[in-house]
């Protein structure tokens, strides 16, 4: 029994003098034994954060007027042997609309011309290319003032352009000229609607409203559709009394979308 037990003390004896030399010579090679295991997570304590409180509306402000000044675009188009040709031909017919502006007290400042071409003009009827002359084109943008004032004046000119033959009448649409004035209006309308709202609905779930977060904005302007007279009606103009010219109203339109922060 006593030889048993001497045997195993002997045998732990070795087996700790064997891992006391590996040990020595893993140091003296520069290799050193660590515990790659990865630590525990700590445990936080504390309370997630509380995400921010917002409200978001949208908000319209609105602003109906009726048009101060109507644009009248029209043109002339001739065709000639030469572009000259074309041109005095134009000219021609250019005079006679520029003296009926006259007579209606529109201003030179008030008309500009929009588009001057030539070029020459083909006939591909036959499946060739066949030169039958030079076309000259030229656009003149013509601004009406007043027409609150003076709502007949546009009538009278529109009238007198139908007598002046092949005059081309592109579009007649109606304007204000304080767009940027009814803008600024409506956008106030537009923010004080956003502003009631987004209150409102603070008071219903028991927050206070503070500062707008966010603030983005869309804006329309609603204009009269175009008006044209038909070509009985240019044909007769001359001998006819001016039609009135219905000018309708614009409606100047702000959309504001809005986020207010809320506690």
């Amino acid at each position: 029994m006593k030889n048993q037990q001497w045997g195993v003390v002997l045998a732990a004896v070795i087996v700790c003098a064997g891992l006391l030399f590996a040990a020595s010579r893993l140091q003296q090679t520069g290799i050193t034994i660590v515990d790659s295991r990865p630590p525990e997570p700590a445990v936080k304590s504390e309370m997630p954060a509380e995400s921010p409180r917002t409200i978001s509306v949208r908000g319209e402000g609105r602003i109906i007027v009726e048009p101060d000044h109507v644009r009248i675009t029209a043109g002339v188009s001739e065709i000639a042997k030469t572009t000259g040709q074309a041109q005095q031909q134009a000219n021609r017919k250019l005079a006679v609309v520029l003296d009926i502006l006259r007579k209606n007290e529109i201003p030179e400042r008030n008309i500009r011309t929009s588009q001057l071409s030539f070029r020459p003009e083909y006939d591909w009827s036959d499946g060739e290319r066949r030169l039958i002359g030079q076309r000259v084109e030229q656009l003149l943008d013509i601004s009406i003032p007043e027409i609150d004032v003076r709502p007949e004046r546009v009538s009278k000119i529109l009238d007198a352009f139908g007598a002046v033959n092949q005059l081309e009448m592109h579009s007649v649409a109606f304007d204000v000229k304080n767009r940027k004035e009814l803008l600024n209006r409506a956008r106030i309308l537009a923010f004080e609607d956003a502003r009631q709202k987004a209150d409102s609905l603070a008071k219903l779930a028991g927050l206070v409203l503070e500062k707008p977060v966010q603030v983005s904005e869309t804006a329309t302007t609603a204009t009269p559709a175009p008006y044209f007279r038909t070509t009985p009606q240019m044909q007769m103009a001359a001998e006819s009394v001016p039609a009135p010219l219905p000018s309708g109203e614009m409606d100047v339109t702000v959309n504001i979308d809005t986020v207010f922060a809320a506690r």
